[in-house]
């Protein structure tokens, strides 16, 4: 009896721990991906390239200067999401339909896999990581892109059309056993800062994702500190949580908690740290967890 009464504490405690962090969730204020915004992207809706990067055609191909180093690539014309990689960067896409269809691969013979409103869902943007492009029997271009959903790695396939592009120059690297977070502009460090991470029974789990949406508390000294970033990854622990126990990269009210494996998954940086990476990060900027 008396370890009956112990399970049912501890699944009672996790229900109502539960509930107290939808409740936050659902105080806090989404921010947009807007320059406008203090803790908005600092990219535009149309690709902005960096003054280093020129390219130069000849008769057997390209050559893309960046200002770091030389890439050769096929001839003449760059596509978009070339000449983001290219300049140490990434593309990523905003949905400009209603109904951003997502498939499990190029025509012929693709299969619709997932529809994304427009205006996103709850943690999640319209805006997604571009990871690979092809083009379809009749010319048409589509874009692989990371999918917020499990299991976690998850891609698909979106028509160009139906969605606007901006190029991306920041990403992010975590390591959980340094816990440390550091943020990269077009390849080069910029800044590192000390991180707490998940415990040994609610591990941060390593893989690549991006951010899917920015949010700040509406209430002073919250557990998320003064902002919060959904990251496309998911606990694969917590399956029943809030949001589906969607990672996050946020602040907190306990500072001598970072540097330390506390966290139910999700990164911790100081609210100081947090503000000053926001002013890099856009939605759809790369996250990579390494163990």
């Amino acid at each position: 009896m008396q370890g009956r009464r112990s399970v049912a504490v501890r699944t009672a405690g996790m229900i109502l721990f539960g509930a107290a962090l939808l409740l936050l969730v659902m105080s806090m204020t989404i921010l947009r991906n807007e320059p406008a915004d203090f803790h908005g992207p600092l990219t535009s809706t149309e690709p902005v390239w960096p003054s280093a990067l020129t390219s130069s055609s000849g008769a057997m191909g390209s050559v893309v200067t960046t200002g770091f180093a030389a890439t050769s690539v096929p001839a003449v014309q760059l596509s978009e999401h070339q000449r983001a990689r290219a300049a140490g960067g990434c593309l990523t896409c905003s949905a400009t339909v209603d109904q951003l269809r997502i498939y499990d691969r190029v025509p012929p013979g693709s299969q619709l896999v997932l529809t994304f409103p427009r205006e996103g869902k709850k943690q999640i943007s319209s805006t997604f990581l571009i990871v690979g492009e092809d083009e379809d029997a009749q010319g048409r271009v589509w874009y692989q892109i990371r999918l917020p959903i499990r299991p976690n790695g998850s891609t698909g396939w979106i028509r160009a059309s139906d969605v606007s592009v901006a190029a991306v120059m920041y990403s992010m690297s975590i390591d959980l056993s340094d816990h440390r977070l550091e943020l990269y502009e077009a390849g080069r460090l910029k800044q590192s800062y000390p991180v707490g991470v998940g415990t040994v029974d609610n591990p941060t789990p390593p893989g690549e994702y991006y951010i899917t949406i920015k949010m700040k508390p509406t209430k002073p000294n919250s557990v998320y500190g003064v902002l919060a970033m959904g990251v496309s990854g998911f606990s694969e622990k917590l399956t029943s949580w809030p949001e589906g126990g969607q990672l996050g990269i946020h602040g907190t009210n306990d500072p001598s908690s970072v540097g330390k494996d506390v966290s139910h998954g999700c990164i911790r940086l100081q609210n100081d740290d947090i503000l000053d990476l926001s002013q890099y990060v856009a939605y759809g900027t790369p996250v990579s967890i390494q163990q």
